[in-house]
């Protein structure tokens, strides 16, 4: 066997979640459903917290009546504009409102390396 090094790279995924208390109503596939829950998904990239991703959670709202039924929805969305958002539910504009309210306030602290940045991986530090 033999093995040829050719370039080296260090790469950090820094991420966090933070769980949001939600009460309004959204529009999921042929559902309408009360979202109650949300937790947000976040990514450490160029120095700042990004979204990427929403997970809302609900109870869908019955078209007869109004009311909550015991089917639930569980859906991952992405806010508008962020990679694949086009192929998947949007994050509604106000879970982005109060989602960035509520950023992390903490800040990684990492390690210098020796070795080069590969610009082509969005987690690389």
């Amino acid at each position: 066997m033999h093995i040829t090094l050719v370039e080296t790279t260090t790469q950090v995924v820094v991420s966090a979640t933070t769980p949001l208390m939600t009460d309004f109503t959204m529009v999921v596939g042929q559902r309408t459903a009360r979202i109650k829950k949300a937790t947000v998904s976040w990514g450490y990239r160029d120095g700042s917290w990004r979204i990427d991703s929403v997970r809302v959670w609900g109870p869908v709202i019955r078209k007869s009546d109004g009311a909550e039924s015991s089917q639930h929805v569980n859906e991952l969305t992405k806010p508008a504009g962020i990679d694949g958002s086009a192929y998947s539910v949007l994050t509604p504009p106000e879970i982005v409102d109060i989602a960035l309210a509520n950023t992390p306030d903490w800040v990684p602290v990492i390690s210098q390396t020796d070795y080069p940045r590969s610009t082509r991986v969005r987690s690389s530090l």
